[in-house]
This record gives structure tokens, sequence and C-alpha cells, in this order.
């Protein structure tokens, strides 16, 4: 339930960030004191891959066109890893924990949801006011939808506690439509099709097709890039300036995405292009973290440009691997798609190795990283207050399960 606030020219989440701050400084203190407990986790391919990012983006930031800029963003990417991926990796230790954070979790978020469709349908539930509807608690519709996708899957999973006749199981049961009605009324594309993706990348974990997946990922993307890019073929499909607009209605907003006269999808373009253009002149240390923006204006190109091209908000590259390219070179995004591998094929082993109870556990967390790294390739989400921390958390209880096999309850249960 925190929200954003502006103090001077200084941004910050309220009372989220300062909590964040005081618990990245007991965890260093704690890790200290009892690193005795993380031995085991440093050695796992999700942590190595993880600091080597995290040094590499501090190697750039000595070369940044913007020093200043570029701490700042470290400072908070810094406390952003410890409080949300070092600590759950001390905090989140067993099962009977994950299903106290749950709800820790769930209960504030549920509340939120209410607050906003009250809001919403005051307005009719209309497509153009729901990112009013959104403020103050979420930043846009776009973070409040990925959120609340990436909590779909642990609801499922809390289904599994408890008894069909309990409170809870009722309470959970009806959420799961509650959600679906919420990421509907949301009216983003990219958690419409999060949600389709956990379902199919569900019965991916079932045929251990995550190599395959994989495989065939990376060949359409290469592809795709390379036909995009070759003699400027990306200007065939330029849209025309006066029909590219915001559409008020929900039908027209579809239709003029596929007609690449929708507003939202055109300038998403507008800035992809100007990203490689701009990785062309610094291919292997970018520009600097947190310093596209002021950067790739000469490198758009006019066939997309759009009415809101002036960027008066200061939103980034919509794209996250591009983001990485542009501000910190080429190594940061290989490095960034070598975790994104190692945490989908540690996934998949652990669904092949666990229990069938600690097997649930596992699918939870998989989709969860997979609604997020699917929005993530449409939006800038890893420092996102709400969205990135839940991603990072998803990443320490990956690693958790793998290095110290986390038995449940049921587990137990069955040995005595």
């Amino acid at each position: 339930i925190s929200v954003e606030m502006e103090i001077g020219s200084f941004g910050t989440d309220l009372p989220s960030e300062p909590i964040v701050i005081l618990l990245s400084i007991c965890t260093m203190l704690y890790a200290i004191r009892n690193f005795h407990l993380v031995k085991n986790a440093i050695k796992h391919p999700i942590f190595i891959f993880l600091c080597f990012l995290y040094l590499w983006s501090w190697f750039t930031v000595i070369f940044s066109t913007n020093v200043f800029l570029s701490v700042k963003y470290m400072l908070a990417k810094s406390w952003y890893l410890l409080t949300f991926f070092v600590l759950p990796i001390f905090l989140l230790d067993s099962t009977k924990r994950i299903r106290q954070f749950f709800w820790c979790l769930f209960i504030p978020s549920f509340i939120s949801i209410i607050f906003i469709m009250i809001r919403h349908g005051m307005q009719g539930f209309t497509f153009d006011s729901i990112t009013d509807a959104v403020h103050p608690i979420y930043r846009n519709h776009v973070n409040y939808a990925v959120f609340i996708t990436m909590l779909l899957p642990f609801i499922f999973l809390a289904r599994t506690w408890y008894s069909p006749k309990s409170f809870p199981y009722k309470l959970l049961n009806f959420s799961v439509l509650f959600f679906l009605l919420a990421i509907y009324l949301s009216y983003t594309r990219g958690a419409w099709l999060a949600v389709i993706a956990m379902l199919v990348y569900f019965f991916i974990l079932k045929w251990n097709a995550t190599k395959q997946l994989l495989l065939i990922a990376g060949i359409a993307v290469i592809s795709f890039t390379v036909y995009i890019l070759k003699d400027n073929n990306y200007l065939k499909y330029s849209p025309n300036y006066d029909t590219t607009i915001y559409h008020d209605e929900l039908g027209d907003h579809l239709s003029s995405t596929f007609e690449m006269e929708d507003m939202s999808t055109v300038e998403r373009f507008y800035r992809w292009i100007a990203a490689v253009h701009l990785f062309k002149d610094h291919p292997l240390l970018g520009v600097g973290p947190n310093n596209f923006v002021s950067h790739y204006k000469p490198y758009t190109v006019t066939a997309y440009e759009t009415y809101i091209s002036d960027n008066e908000e200061k939103s980034t590259v919509h794209n996250y691997f591009l983001l990485l390219l542009t501000e910190q070179g080429l190594p940061a995004l290989i490095l960034f798609i070598c975790l994104l591998i190692v945490v989908l094929l540690t996934a998949q082993k652990l669904y092949n190795q666990v229990s069938t109870t600690q097997r649930k556990y596992i699918v939870a967390i998989t989709l969860c990283i997979i609604a997020f790294l699917l929005n993530n390739s449409l939006s800038d989400l890893v420092e996102a207050n709400k969205v990135g921390s839940l991603f990072y958390i998803c990443l320490a209880l990956l690693l958790h399960f793998s290095v110290n096999n986390i038995s449940t309850e049921e587990d137990i249960n069955k040995l005595t």
C-alpha cells in the first residue's frame, strides 16, 4: 500500500523505501554474523550470475556519462537486492514461513484491489479511467496488472493448504475469480498474455520441455532481429503520424494495436529503434545506468514519432533487455540472459526431482517469474516497486529450494 512521492527532484516510495533501506542495513549486519547460513547459496549459479551482473553495473558507473544519476541508481539497486533477494534467503527457509509471507503479501494486495475496483466502478469501469483508479497505490495500470498477475500462481498454491470446507479455502477460491476479473479490467495486454503464458508454461514444465523452448525462443529472437534490422526493414511498418493516437475505447485500442496505429505500441517501437542505434555507439559499456532518457532522442527515427514522443514523464525504453544493452552494454545483456536461462533450467530440474508437494511450490514460483519476464519485454520492471521486488523474492525462493531442498510439513508427516 506504499505510494510514490516526489520530494523536490527526489522520487521515493513511502513508507516502503525507508523500510527497505533499514532492512538492507539489518541484512548486511545479520549476514556478517550468520554467514554460514548462506555459504551454500552463494555457490549457486543464480547467486553467482546475479553478483556478476551487479558488479558489472558498478563497473559501468565509472564510465557513465552522468555518474551522479548512475550512483543514485546503484545505491537503490543495492538495498533492493539486499532486502528482496538476500534477506529472503535467510528468512523464507521453511514452507511455514512461506505461508506466513504469502498472507502478509496477499491481504493488503487484496484490499488494494477492492479499493481500486470501487474507484474504477465509480467511473464505469471504462478503459480510459483505469490509470486514475490505480493511483496512488500503483504507478500505473501496467504495474498494477503485472503485480496481481504475478500473485495469481501463489493463490492457486495457497488453495492446496486448506480443506475445501475451510474459510481460507473459500476466500482463496473467490480470490482466483476476483483477481482474474481485476486483471481483465486493468486493460493491460501484457497481463492478459501473461495469464495465457503461465498456463502454457505449466505444460512446458510438465513435459520437461524448457530446454527446447529456450532453443526455439533464442532462434526466433535472433531471426526477428536480423530481419527487422536488415536493409532497415522496420521502416516498412512505420505508422501514419496523424492516425496514431490514444484510443478511449477498448475495442479500438485492440484493433489499432494490430494495425500499428495504437500510440503506446508505436511509441515502444520508436524507443526500441532508438535503443538499437544508441547501442551501436556505446556497445561495450553503454551510457551508464539510469542515463537512457537523456541520450536516446538523437537516435530516434521520425517515421515512428507519436504525439507523446516528447516523453514528459521521462520513462525509459519499455524493454528491460534493451535498457541493459543501452545503459550497461552487451556484457550486461549477456549476463542477464544467462541468469534467466539458469533460473528456468533450475526450475525445470527441481520440478523433475522434488516431491509432489514441493512441486506445487516450484510451479507457483516459476509461473510468477514467467509472468514477470513476459511483461519485462514490454516494460522496465526489474526496479519497479512491488513488481521487481516480487521477482527477486522468487529467485531467492527458487535458490532456497535448489540448495536446501526445503521440506514441506506434509513431507515431514510422511517421515514420522
